[in-house]
């Protein structure tokens, strides 16, 4: 026989009669009818309590993830992202609490690149040192791979707080993107074989200022002057040189008629290219490229563009919309500087590889803007 639900529940200090010995009460049995009774009435205000229990606690959650919103859900709102608490690497396990997501690049040594499951360079480090001065610890920071060409899209999509990837400050890019920084300084630079005849001259003229870097500028009858220093040139070739999607070099290499251009994605894209003879020399600047050279076998040297019109910046880009977060960034980024961390990283990431900064970058304030 099947035992009665509430063979063991008692009402008011006695026990149920046990459904094994007793049946279903009859008509006119009011003593057993009447603890029955009271019995589902009992089970019907358990029942009750227990949704109420339930419905509070589900009000409470909804309540702690409106007001934390980067817990476990990737980029933040500005009222959220701005009150910063720390950065946790793709590879350092679970997030701890409410998450900040940096883009960085991953394939360019020194700057950012990934290695035996986790991420390193100078960007990185100053994503990180960012990230805790905004209030972020280590395992609240979670870094996401980025292209060049994507950087201002992962902002806009959510699908990062921050992108610091050699993001150079440009009018066209600040058009998409709010900028903190800058917080390096750099130079346009080809990375070319080592028996190449192109000088510091030729590379002045590859580029073009970024700022008035239009597809007007970029189209042009001149041929590019490839006289090297000792009065040589390079007869009947013309000059094949690899740029990558999204940079500010792509937009600033000039079109000279002699001057052929060709893209890729990625700066290994462009590598495999000079490695297999298909282009003369890779497009980049002075933090970039050194890193890339140090990485490749073969005999590579590196030209930069000795041009003071031709300077870029690197910049923190938010989403356009997030200026206050642009503006605690410049903070992190100032204080940096001023207790020598940012030097030490730069001693630490890229002057291994030949980069050398005479002095750090100078942050404007607001109203310099």
């Amino acid at each position: 026989m099947v035992p009665h639900p509430f063979a063991h529940v008692q009402v008011s200090g006695r026990p149920l009669p046990s459904f094994h010995a007793l049946p279903l009460p009859l008509p006119g049995d009011g003593a057993v009818a009447a603890d029955v009774a009271a019995a589902a009435a009992w089970a019907r205000r358990r029942m009750r309590a227990r949704v109420r229990v339930r419905r509070m606690a589900a009000a409470v959650c909804a309540l702690i993830l409106a007001a934390v919103p980067l817990a476990g859900c990737g980029a933040a709102s500005e009222s959220t992202a701005t009150d910063g608490a720390g950065v946790v690497s793709a590879t350092s396990g679970q997030p701890q609490g409410p998450t900040v997501t940096i883009g960085v690049t991953s394939d360019l040594p020194g700057l950012g690149y990934w290695h035996d499951g986790t991420y390193s360079g100078f960007d990185v480090d100053v994503a990180t040192a960012v990230a805790k001065a905004l209030g972020y610890g280590r395992k609240q920071i979670v870094f996401v791979q980025v292209r060049p060409q994507d950087r201002a899209t992962v902002l806009d999509d959510g699908r990062a707080d921050m992108v610091i990837a050699g993001f150079a400050m440009t009018d066209d890019a600040a058009r998409r993107v709010a900028f903190a920084g800058p917080y390096l300084d750099v130079r346009p630079a080809v990375l070319t074989h080592d028996d190449t005849s192109l000088d510091e001259r030729t590379v002045a003229g590859l580029f073009i200022a970024a700022d008035q870097a239009s597809d007007d500028d970029r189209t042009s009858d001149d041929a590019l002057d490839t006289t090297a220093a000792d009065g040589d040139t390079e007869p009947d070739r013309n000059l094949t040189v690899c740029a990558v999607n999204g940079t500010a070099v792509r937009t600033m290499i000039a079109g000279h008629d002699d001057v052929t251009v060709m893209t890729f994605d990625t700066y290994g894209q462009c590598m495999t290219a000079l490695m297999a003879g298909s282009v003369d020399a890779v497009a980049g600047d002075n933090a970039t490229l050194p890193g890339l050279m140090r990485d490749r076998r073969g005999s590579y040297r590196i030209v930069t563009d000795p041009s003071d019109d031709h300077g870029l910046q690197y910049g923190i880009a938010v989403r356009h919309d997030r200026t206050t977060l642009a503006q605690r960034v410049d903070d992190a980024l100032r204080t940096m500087i001023d207790n020598g961390s940012w030097q030490r990283y730069v001693d630490a990431d890229l002057a291994p590889f030949g980069y050398r900064a005479t002095q750090p970058p100078t942050i404007p304030t607001d109203s310099d803007r």
